[in-house]
């Protein structure tokens, strides 16, 4: 039986790029939220972004692992086509 690691990385850094409160991907296959200095000061507020962004990240996340891992089992005999 394999293991599996799970990884996660959060980032909160400074940007001049403009709000946009939708998660976004990034090049790297993460996710990006671009909130405004006052929700960064909130803490309420930035949690709120930091888990709205988080739970995209988690449901694609999982929706990937689970379509390999399904890949990889073969179909119950009664699935299998005649």
């Amino acid at each position: 039986m394999k293991n599996y690691k799970i990884k996660v990385n959060v980032e909160i850094v400074e940007c001049d790029e403009a709000e946009d409160r939708e998660p976004k991907p990034t090049a790297d296959g993460g996710l990006e939220m671009i909130i405004e200095e006052g929700t960064a000061e909130s803490i309420d507020e930035c949690e709120k972004a930091l888990l709205k962004t988080n739970y995209e990240a988690l449901r694609d996340a999982l929706s990937k692992h689970l379509t390999a891992v399904s890949k990889k089992k073969p179909l119950p005999p009664e699935s299998k086509a005649n």
